[in-house]
């Protein structure tokens, strides 16, 4: 016989019952702890998947954009976002650590003033402490050193060895602390990702560089490929003030320049400077990135270790293949530090694909190179990668550069970097697994992190 079903009324004194039961079993405090951390979490979730300020879904411009190689690029970008337009001399490229850390150094050991030195990762290893040997001597030497960490990239930083350069005068701040308050977490997600190096207010250093052994040697596996940016003129003054007003803000400590140093004027190859801290409503490195790609008419060529374009860079790239344009993007294989983040981006490769964009993933190693350039002509560099950390939660630091000889030696790194790169073929991409197509759904979950 079947059984008979409960009444309303003894399932209601059941759960009573349970209820009585539960509250019998915690302490009130347990129980408050558990609320505590059960609100906090869904707090969590909802700032990592539904963050505030989408923005729109699809960004369309009223008109046509100048063509990148002109002169009228740079000046409408300048009116449209209000960026200075400047001149100064051309940049240096300096490539992999055998390259980047020495220069560095020299520039350190010849500081007389000041040394300013942000960047998002600093672990502890042999980078790091010849970083501190050089800078804790030019403090006890009298030159003002300070060191903006970021609280998440900096979490394996040195604590004991940096205080040693406080105790000999230098100072070291912590930007958005990872304090798990409640009040916290709407800030826990912005990361300070800019990378400015500044000696004396007059050279100054940007790019991908981190301070971490993997940036050693000369990309050679386990270490990375990586690019860094030597500027000097009113480039190095751009970057100080990178540094400046997020110094200001995690210190209080309003840094004045010289009188002679504020008042240098520019020369040389024309540039726009961009220091990004975006909002909910504004997502200004984002726009910066696509007046770029709507000026370009010849060819676009984009290196970078993160790639999630939203729908409106997909489309612009797209349509960009479609009128003529060699869209070249280059990527990292399997050899990436957040695999997690290249299945979200391999989402998009049929759709690119598809489109006539060609897709190249770097072999030899990890590339963390940060690089755009088009129609020969213009260059983007520093800090910024192309996924949406990047353009909608990171603060950020990049420089468009209108300049022929620098846009044909960054041409040559490109290439040089292509020919190590096997290229993602449409046919063989539409056969890969399902395994491959269940890690890209799941993490397109989390693409709002990435």
């Amino acid at each position: 016989m079947p059984r008979p079903r409960k009444s309303a009324k003894a399932a209601k004194h059941a759960w009573q019952a349970a209820l009585a039961k539960f509250w019998a079993h915690y302490n009130c405090w347990e129980l408050g702890l558990f609320t505590i951390g059960a609100l906090s979490f869904v707090g969590v979730m909802v700032i990592l998947f539904m963050p505030i300020g989408k923005g729109p879904s699809l960004t369309v411009p009223t008109g046509p954009v100048p063509a990148v190689s002109s002169p009228a690029f740079a000046t409408a970008v300048s009116a449209w976002m209000n960026l200075p337009q400047d001149a100064a001399p051309r940049p240096e490229i300096f490539e992999n650590g055998d390259a980047i850390v020495p220069a560095l150094l020299r520039d350190i050991d010849g500081a007389r003033r000041s040394i300013e030195f942000m960047a998002y990762i600093w672990k502890d290893g042999r980078l790091s402490d010849e970083l501190l040997i050089h800078l804790t001597r030019r403090q006890r030497a009298g030159v003002q050193v300070r060191i903006l960490l970021d609280a998440y990239g900096g979490l394996h930083a040195p604590g004991a060895k940096l205080d040693e350069l406080e105790k000999a005068g230098g100072k070291i701040a912590t930007f958005h602390s990872l304090i798990p308050a409640p009040w916290t977490f709407m800030r826990a997600t912005k990361r300070n990702h800019r990378r400015a190096i500044v000696i004396d207010d007059a050279i100054a250093y940007t790019g991908g560089l981190g301070v971490d052994d993997v940036w050693l040697g000369h990309a050679e596996p386990p270490r990375w490929h990586d690019l860094m940016f030597r500027v000097g003129g009113t480039m190095a003054k751009r970057l100080q003030g990178s540094f400046a007003e997020l110094w200001a803000a995690t210190t209080g400590e309003l840094l004045v320049p010289r009188q002679e140093d504020a008042a240098a004027s520019g020369g040389g190859v024309r540039y726009l400077a961009l220091s990004a801290s975006p909002s909910p409503d504004l997502y200004a490195e984002e726009t910066f990135v696509l007046f770029c790609l709507l000026g370009a008419e010849r060819s676009i060529k984009i290196e970078t270790p993160y790639f999630l374009p939203n729908a409106t860079l997909r489309k612009v790239l797209i349509d960009k293949a479609k009128a003529g344009v060699a869209v070249t993007i280059l990527l990292p294989n399997e050899n990436t530090d957040e695999r997690s983040v290249r299945w979200a981006g391999q989402r998009i490769y049929e759709e690119l694909l598809q489109g006539g964009v060609r897709i190249y993933e770097y072999q030899p190693t990890f590339t963390h190179t940060k690089l755009l350039v088009e129609d020969g002509t213009w260059s983007v560099i520093g800090s910024a990668n192309m996924d949406i950390r990047s353009r909608r939660l990171n603060d950020e630091v990049v420089m468009g550069i209108s300049d022929q000889p620098l846009a044909a030696a960054l041409e040559t790194i490109f290439s040089r970097d292509l020919a190590k790169a096997k290229e993602i073929k449409l046919a063989q991409w539409q056969k890969r697994g399902p395994l491959q197509r269940v890690l890209e759904l799941v993490s397109q979950a989390f693409v709002q992190q990435y």
